[in-house]
């Protein structure tokens, strides 16, 4: 089904906003490659502003397809649909901003043992990004095709899969070492948001799967 114009422009909106995410995803993880290469520093405080900076842009866009919807764009379920895509998308952007600033206030770095896995575990998000970038495309390209995407569906799923594992292990890996209970606990906390970024991608992909089902014809 050929698409009509304010579509069109819904679905380019919705592509720039995934496409800021992803910038605020980038910017996260550069942040945290040189915090593993160099230690906290200024270039940690710098990095998290250019983050919240990219979360903030991200914002804006979201906030242009909420306006392109109130003026009749697409149909009523579709807005809806929409809506929710975009504000659990949104959501891994504020985590980025939050989990960067809580590490610049915290102070925290992390050991040696345990920059391999922050390293898998950003890697698996990334792609599990890109994965979602490609299927939203796909589902509001062709609205009644959506039985075509299930294989995309669950890449997505067994990244998320992956990035738990990663994170288990990395967590007992922490526990194991010989240092004090707190610090334990406050590595831990940021480690799993880190990880939690995936599960919000995956809660997107229920949501897309939701879509896909409610489509078929």
């Amino acid at each position: 089904m050929p698409l009509f114009k304010k579509e069109r422009k819904v679905l380019e909106l919705i592509n720039q906003h995934i496409e800021a995410v992803i910038h605020c995803n980038q910017l996260f993880i550069k942040s945290l490659e040189i915090l593993n290469e160099k230690g906290m520093g200024i270039e940690i405080e710098r990095m998290a502003k250019e983050v919240g900076q990219a979360e903030s842009e991200a914002d804006h866009i979201r906030h242009e397809i909420i306006q392109s919807l109130l003026k009749g764009a697409l149909l009523p379920e579709s807005r809806r649909e929409i809506l929710t895509i975009i504000g659990k998308i949104d959501d891994i952007a504020n985590k980025c901003e939050e989990i960067i600033k809580q590490i610049s206030l915290q102070n925290i770095e992390f050991f040696e043992e345990l920059k391999p896995s922050i390293k898998e575990i950003n890697l698996k998000t990334k792609q599990q990004l890109q994965c979602l970038q490609e299927l939203i495309n796909k589902i509001f390209s062709h609205f009644y095709h959506g039985e075509e995407y299930h294989n995309e569906l669950l890449d997505i799923v067994k990244l998320e899969s992956e990035i738990d594992e990663i994170e288990y292990n990395a967590i007992r890996t922490l526990f194991d070492m010989d240092i004090e209970l707190a610090k334990k606990n406050q590595i831990k906390a940021i480690i799993s948001d880190i990880a939690e970024i995936s599960d919000i991608g995956e809660d997107i992909s229920d949501v897309l799967e939701m879509i896909m089902v409610l489509r078929k014809v």
